[in-house]
């Protein structure tokens, strides 16, 4: 058996041996086979029937032409490309099903998307019926590393690498920015839904929850299309690098700039503003950026780059204070007043389940804030956890 589409899988070695298996029995490459298995199943935290969801995670994972069309174009690509796929998915199917490989962990927890894969291949689908499964499953989770992971860092000899392990925080766990959530929840549901949506900005005081904001939306959205590509600032000049290879996929990307703001001197601002503003590459569609940053206006300006020499001094001043106004929906996080930082801390206790008299609860709160320099949703968070 031969793929064509799914070429790499011919090489993979677990895969070889399973077809060698499947002619002839030979104990020695059965246990070598398996040792190999098990070896996958605990780096990539498999479970369930190991060969059959090593498979699953293979095809998943697997980028081809057929895999990169159906993530972008879904039912709307060449008939004849999906016909050319069914042979690939006869033996895909024929290889699920041919149990020469059986051994289960039921250890593992069923998180990972390209499970759907395993439930619908347990229910020996035809090639034509799995075909349609599969361009679905590819546009909603992507494939390749875009499929594995949720969120992405740039290295310069790498280029994007992905986070294996995510903040887990959720929408709900957000308490006291209500109106805030509520427009970053709906400029994201415009941008996957293809409506106008904007760059964003989310300024204010620490510990107040814009970066928490942001990777609680992935976590939302993860299987709806969305993708972080979390850049620091060292990574500005490389946006002619990383927006190609964003621009023909099917999925939907925020560039996070967190804890974003620029000294005097710096100047990789100028790659952020061409970015927003259009240079001679344009941002493609797929694309937003979402920042975070302690001041409403990102560069600092110092008193004597007031009193200066430059004869464009105003020029140069709009330039750099003019930087925020480049995002078109910005949004304000401020320390909380008592009451407020009271409610958080309420609400936290009952989410976490934290059985504790109220009056004592709040009491206790207000001792911790003072003595955790302020009042904040993080300063809330930390105080819960320290009664748990």
């Amino acid at each position: 058996m031969q793929f064509i589409f799914y070429r790499r899988l011919n090489e993979i070695a677990i895969l070889k041996g399973a077809q060698t298996l499947q002619e002839e029995k030979n104990e020695v490459l059965y246990q070598k086979i398996l040792g190999e298995l098990l070896e996958q199943s605990y780096h990539l935290k498999l479970g369930q029937d190991l060969f059959k969801m090593y498979l699953c995670f293979l095809v998943a994972n697997d980028e081809n032409a057929f895999s990169l069309t159906a993530e972008k174009e879904g039912e709307g690509m060449d008939d004849n490309l999906k016909a050319l796929v069914l042979k690939d998915l006869t033996t895909l199917i024929q290889l699920f099903h041919s149990q020469v490989i059986t051994l289960s962990v039921k250890n593992q927890e069923k998180t990972e998307s390209y499970y759907k894969l395993y439930e619908a291949l347990e229910k020996e689908p035809s090639p034509e019926s799995f075909l349609h499964t599969l361009i679905a499953y590819y546009k909603q989770y992507g494939c390749g590393n875009m499929n594995r992971y949720k969120a992405f860092k740039w290295q310069q000899d790498k280029g994007l690498i992905g986070i294996s392990e995510c903040d887990p925080i959720t929408l709900k766990e957000l308490i006291g920015c209500n109106y805030q959530k509520e427009a970053l929840i709906k400029n994201t549901e415009n941008f996957l839904q293809g409506k106008p949506a904007n760059n964003a900005l989310l300024f204010g005081d620490s510990g107040t929850g814009k970066s928490s904001m942001v990777k609680a939306l992935l976590n939302a959205y993860y299987d709806q299309g969305i993708r972080i590509i979390d850049l620091s600032k060292a990574d500005f000049m490389y946006f002619n690098r990383i927006l190609p290879l964003l621009r023909n996929r099917g999925l939907h990307y925020i560039i996070f700039l967190d804890d974003l703001s620029f000294e005097e001197f710096e100047t990789e601002y100028k790659y952020m503003k061409a970015l927003i503003e259009g240079g001679v590459e344009v941002k493609p569609n797929n694309v937003l950026i979402y920042a975070t940053s302690n001041r409403r206006h990102l560069i600092r300006e110092t008193w004597e780059e007031r009193q200066g020499q430059d004869i464009h001094i105003t020029d140069t001043r709009q330039e750099k204070l003019s930087l925020s106004d480049r995002f078109g929906l910005s949004l304000t996080f401020t320390s909380p007043a008592q009451n407020a930082y009271l409610e958080i801390v309420t609400a936290l206790a009952a989410q976490y389940g934290v059985d504790i008299d109220a009056n004592r609860l709040r009491e206790k709160a207000i001792q911790w804030e003072l003595a955790h320099g302020g009042r904040s949703g993080r300063v809330a968070k930390q105080f819960i956890q320290s009664l748990l």
